[in-house]
Order: C-alpha cells, then structure tokens, then sequence
C-alpha cells in the first residue's frame, strides 16, 4: 500500500516514530546527568540499559537486514547496531529523572512538544528524500527510453 512517489503509510509511521524517539533523547541524557544528584540509586539501572539497548540494536539489525543497506557486511551491520542501541536506550530510560518531568507542569510538556515537532520534521525528510528518489528514477527511465528511440531510428 503505497501513496505518491511510493511513500507508505508504515514508512511515514517508522519515519516519525524514529523522530520522535532521537528528538526526546536530549532530555534523557540531562534526566541520566541529573540522576546522581537525585536518585543515585538509579543510576544501577544504566548498565541494565546498556545491554538492553545493544540487545535492542541487534533484533533491530536483524528485521531490518533487507531493507536498509542490505549489502552491509553482516558482522559490521550487528556491531553499528549494538552501538547505536547501546546509546540511545539509556537517554529514552532516563527520561523520568528529567526536572520537572513528575507531575503536570510546563518542565513536562515542552520536552514531549519539541519530540513531537522532530517526529512531524522526520516524516517530512522521509516524504521529500522519497520524492526525490522517485523523481530521479522516473528521470533515468525517460532518458533510456529516449536513448533507445533515437538509436532505432
């Protein structure tokens, strides 16, 4: 099921969930720095974290395998993974210890705004690089279609 230039509305999804998910990471690494000075008993749960995330990144690189960067070595398409999870977990897990992220004041509500407009901006990447894509496939298939006319003639 696809929309013009083969945008799909699970890709428009994926796109803005990732967005959403990096846009609110900043603010979970100032809820993990704030943490010792809080709640130093939570911070046992960063090496939790840690291998949760890696552990994420590698199911991630294995549903993933066909579809992004499929020709990538397998062994360094596990190891980005890891890493990658490794680091964004933790900033998704700690996002509770950020000031003012109990109760329901402002502290609360321009973090998950500022995720929301990094989720909308994803989607609207994820729409024009299709677009793009499309338009410079529908280019190329012109141009051979024009080269072979020329050479029958």
């Amino acid at each position: 099921m696809s929309i013009r230039y083969g945008v799909t509305i699970p890709g428009l999804v994926l796109a803005g969930g990732t967005g959403f998910y990096l846009g609110i990471q900043p603010f979970g690494y100032i809820g993990l720095l704030v943490t010792p000075f809080t709640d130093a008993a939570g911070l046992l749960a960063l090496p939790g974290a840690l291998l949760f995330g890696a552990l994420l990144g590698c199911v991630v690189a294995y549903l993933s395998r066909h579809r992004i960067k499929p020709k990538l070595n397998r062994t360094k398409r596990y190891r980005i993974a890891a890493i990658l999870g490794a680091v964004t977990l933790p900033g998704y897990l700690f996002l509770a210890h950020f000031p003012g992220a109990d109760g329901d004041g402002p502290g609360n509500r321009w973090p998950v705004g500022f995720a929301l407009c990094c989720g909308a901006a994803a989607m609207i990447v994820y729409y024009q690089r299709r677009k793009r894509l499309a338009r410079a496939q529908h280019a190329r298939r012109l141009a051979d279609q024009t080269t072979r006319q020329t050479s029958a003639r």
